[in-house]
């Protein structure tokens, strides 16, 4: 939520993240209340946003603004595999190749222990 207040009327606040910039809905006149709703994050959304206007008082721009760090982690996600068995089986034999493959993905960085 972005509130922003002023008289005259503040212009309509624009929400920016980096280079990507948007214009907000709000409600209210002097006094402006901005919602930027979100259906589903991920740790893509995470970074430095920032809610600013502007108001002109005798001929002159007066902007204003405020900045709001977001951060969003998600949860770990481990997979492991095996190198195929020959001839379908369900089992290894010595001298059998094998190879196992453990991944993990994660925000923040992951460790683990193999």
């Amino acid at each position: 939520t972005c509130v922003v207040e002023g008289y005259p009327q503040p212009e309509t606040p624009i929400l920016r993240r980096g280079s990507t910039s948007s214009t907000l809905s709000c409600n209210g006149v002097n006094i402006k209340t901005c919602i930027a709703g979100f259906s589903s994050v991920d740790y893509y959304y995470s970074g430095q946003y920032t809610c600013s206007t502007k108001n002109t008082i005798s001929s002159q721009d007066k902007p204003s603004s405020a900045t709001l760090q977001i951060t969003v982690y998600s949860q770990t996600d481990v997979t492991m595999t095996t190198t195929p068995l020959p001839g379908g089986r369900t089992y290894y034999l010595t001298g059998d190749p094998l190879t196992i493959t453990c991944s993990v993905e994660g925000v923040p960085r992951s460790s683990f222990t193999f």
